[in-house]
């Protein structure tokens, strides 16, 4: 399993996320799992559910298989 480390210089992750939503007939499946990811990544740690959900989700990644 590879570490994710970002290649660039981005602003911190503590902003509000704001979204957006827009009726379509079909949906980006990966670009919708990538931000749940994404969402729950950040939260990690958090007594939040989607703090619970990410550090479940780095459990997961970060297991010896």
């Amino acid at each position: 399993m590879r570490n994710y480390q970002r290649k660039t210089q981005r602003p911190s992750a503590d902003r509000n996320l704001r979204v957006t939503f827009t009726r379509r007939e079909q949906i980006d499946v990966e670009k919708v799992a990538e931000v749940l990811i994404r969402v729950a990544m950040r939260e990690a740690g958090t007594g939040t559910k989607a703090g619970q959900a990410g550090t479940r989700l780095q459990a997961l990644l970060s297991s010896e298989r």
